[in-house]
């Protein structure tokens, strides 16, 4: 009888597995068990430690050493040949007897299955809400998030080439720079080459890139975010962050320059919230009005972009940011 069960849950699994893989086709929404290797890869492995037994959010465990393809997203059975081993582990389980602890890597939000795969999906059959598990916890230069897919890993894989150029989260561990679009750090990165040729000028020096961002981060990025945050900017441009609007902010603010008006992150954050032509957002509430009107007056907020950028801004060229909003 208890092998009947056992049986019958196995089946019940596969059953649950093809349903919900048909439902996310279906609805354009194909998730696999994220690797390990590939998130390695992707966001740059620097360390790691062992963090002892810990009771595990069965929930939070979405990815797989070496198995991604034996499960799916929900850890539930893809493959007959499982069921032998599958079947064992739902008896035992159900009749409590003792299971060793599975072994996991966490990485941000999210556990991956080292040594216990079977464990894992039973449990979730079961209804368990925890697991019992030994904990390495995994440190990577890119930070992650529970929502990691394929666009997310690239996006990853962005940020760490970003970093290893720019070496900014050497020089300025705090920093934490969000993008919601690839291909922006590119074009962050630009910036911080452009800072560094006029560091140089100004101080008659090689200055090296880790000095330059550094100080671009100090003088140019940091003040800008500040605002963004201070006065709750972005609850206007929903899905955007604060390195988007640094990216817009800026562009702006020399676009208003080569058109001798103006300039500043004030003028260019009052530009960008009062332009309606073709705007999908509300307009800016009486408060975010008011705020405005105090930046463009006196005394005015100063943040360090080269004045020698500035005036070579006001010689016609190809725009270096402008266009539409982040999307």
């Amino acid at each position: 009888m208890k092998q009947l069960r056992a049986r019958a849950d196995f089946e019940t699994a596969r059953i649950q597995s093809f349903l919900r893989d048909a439902g996310s086709v279906l609805r354009g929404d194909t998730r696999p068990l994220l690797s390990f290797d590939e998130v390695r890869r992707a966001a740059r492995l620097e360390g790691q430690s062992y963090r002892g037994l810990k009771d595990v959010p069965i929930a939070e465990i979405r990815g797989s050493v070496g198995r991604p393809n034996d499960f799916d997203a929900s850890f539930l059975a893809v493959k007959p040949l499982m069921r032998k081993r599958w079947e064992q582990l739902d008896g035992a389980m159900r009749r409590g007897e003792a299971v060793p602890p599975i072994e996991v890597y966490h990485l941000g939000d999210i556990y991956f299955v080292k040594d216990g795969h079977h464990r894992v999906s039973v449990a979730r059959h079961l209804g368990w809400k925890t697991i019992p598990a030994r904990v390495i916890e995994v440190k990577t230069r890119a930070p992650l998030s529970g929502d990691m897919d394929a666009a997310a890993l690239l996006q990853a894989r962005e940020y760490v080439d970003f970093l290893e150029r720019s070496q900014l989260d050497r020089v300025r561990p705090q920093a934490s720079i969000a993008v919601s679009r690839l291909g922006r750090y590119d074009r962050i990165f630009e910036d911080i080459l452009g800072h560094r040729y006029f560091m140089g000028l100004q101080q008659y020096r090689e200055v090296d890139i880790a000095e330059a961002s550094a100080s671009w981060y100090d003088n140019v990025y940091k003040p800008i975010a500040d605002l963004v945050r201070e006065y709750d900017i972005l609850a206007h441009f929903p899905g955007r962050t604060e390195a988007d609007l640094y990216l817009w902010i800026t562009a702006r603010w020399l676009e208003l320059s080569r058109a001798q008006k103006p300039a500043g992150p004030a003028e260019a954050v009052a530009d960008i919230l009062f332009e309606s032509e073709g705007a999908t957002v509300p307009p800016p509430s009486p408060q975010v009005l008011a705020v405005l009107q105090r930046w463009l007056g006196p005394p005015r907020r100063v943040i360090d972009l080269p004045a020698r950028l500035i005036r070579l801004s006001k010689t016609p060229h190809p725009e270096p940011h402008g266009g539409p909003p982040p999307a």
